[in-house]
């Protein structure tokens, strides 16, 4: 067997009040990506055949009536679930602002949550990500990831992938879960995040119990 972990993430790392309060990082798990394989694509030539054309299902781009759709899809599907870690930004220590510490800090306790669902040194993990624009982020999602592994599960097989969102349709539907969760926490709006939240293992405000805020 193996186990695919998509991730995904929203907010954007500008630390200052004009920046996002939170960065949210998400994760959809499965054995088996083949039950949002088919749905999405027959949604996505559906749509096209109204007219409604998409390369790919993206939440903060996508109409009501598109979301409605996928969002459907996505909550009936067995064999999926879906953690995150809620980082809010104010409360990081400045010495973590860049990427190669802030990935490894705040990504590392998503995927002990995660794995300790999937110990079977046997299972063989692919994480994939969407393409990441900046090379210095990319790198430092990629070193978190294998840092943890190498670090906890030691010769187990892993790959760790950048591919376009368009690519996976497992991926689309991270994004979605992700932008869900994101919404709850951003704006303490119900609505998409309802639809998902049977499929949450973990929700983790990683420094809830933190009381300094830098700015």
């Amino acid at each position: 067997m193996t186990v695919f972990l998509f991730f995904d993430e929203s907010g954007n790392f500008d630390f200052s009040s004009g920046g996002t309060r939170y960065v949210v990082f998400g994760a959809l798990t499965t054995r088996n990506p083949a039950p949002l394989l088919r749905p999405l694509s027959d949604l996505r030539y559906d749509l096209l055949a109204t007219g409604i054309e998409l390369e790919a299902f993206h939440a903060t781009e996508d109409k009501q009536a598109v979301r409605n759709r996928v969002f459907d899809i996505i909550k009936g599907v067995d064999g999926v679930e879906l953690d995150s870690v809620i980082v809010e930004k104010a409360k990081v220590d400045p010495a973590l602002y860049e990427v190669a510490k802030f990935y490894p800090e705040f990504a590392h306790p998503l995927l002990k949550g995660i794995f300790a669902r999937y110990p079977d040194p046997g299972e063989r993990i692919i994480i994939i990500t969407d393409r990441l624009p900046l090379k210095r982020t990319k790198n430092a999602v990629e070193k978190a990831f294998k840092t943890f592994i190498r670090q906890n599960f030691g010769n187990r097989l892993f790959t760790v992938l950048h591919h376009p969102s368009s690519s996976h349709a497992c991926l689309q539907a991270a994004d979605y879960c992700t932008w869900a969760i994101y919404r709850k926490w951003r704006d303490n709006e119900l609505r998409p995040y309802d639809e998902i939240k049977h499929l949450i293992k973990a929700e983790l405000d990683v420094l809830q119990a933190q009381t300094q805020r830098y700015y």
